[in-house]
């Protein structure tokens, strides 16, 4: 069911992403097994990470430069291990991973230079989205693919409470970051 869930939601973004394929553009799925996303929180006690290695992914690049045009990203709410389940199910309830159980970036601008990309795109997190933008690292090795680099959200911009300990809340900010992996055709 958890495959079939996941290749459904890929599906879904492959159709909105790519329905306007040039002749000359391929699509590259995701290094499941290479790739992950990471998210980086401060309380005034201590800080932590999270992080899921369950991240589903396409691209839409260049057949001839290799360059991305386009990229669809989706990761559940409930793959990301911070090491600590009672902190994890406590992140899970804040962020209603059951109402809303994914957080998803579509582009919709790529610059990339073969060494690095400029993105801009909307994330969808807790059932808001919001317009971001970052530049990325990237490397071509072996007809691999890798982009990395990292980005900062604000809990309260996607409606959600910051978590608290000891009376105390989490910072606003959460950095985001991530290596993704892609395999050319």
């Amino acid at each position: 069911m958890k495959k079939i869930f996941s290749a459904l939601l890929l599906f879904v973004f492959l159709i909105n992403v790519f329905a306007f394929n040039r002749i000359d553009s391929k699509t590259a799925k995701i290094d499941k097994s290479k790739s992950f996303i990471t998210y980086h929180m401060v309380h005034p006690m201590h800080s932590w990470d999270g992080t899921s290695k369950d991240v589903d992914g396409v691209i839409q690049y260049d057949d001839k430069t290799n360059q991305i045009t386009k990229v669809a990203i989706l990761a559940k709410v409930s793959t990301f291990d911070s090491k600590s389940s009672n902190r994890d199910s406590h992140m899970m309830e804040v962020a209603e991973a059951i109402k809303f159980p994914t957080v998803s970036f579509v582009s919709s601008s790529i610059k990339d230079d073969g060494i690095s990309v400029d993105v801009t795109g909307t994330i969808t997190f807790h059932g808001v989205s919001k317009q971001i933008h970052f530049t990325a690292k990237e490397q071509l090795i072996d007809k691999r693919k890798i982009v990395s680099g990292d980005f900062i959200v604000l809990l309260e911009d996607f409606k959600i409470e910051r978590p608290s300990m000891m009376m105390m809340k989490t910072e606003n900010e959460m950095k985001m970051s991530f290596s993704v992996e892609f395999i050319l055709n």
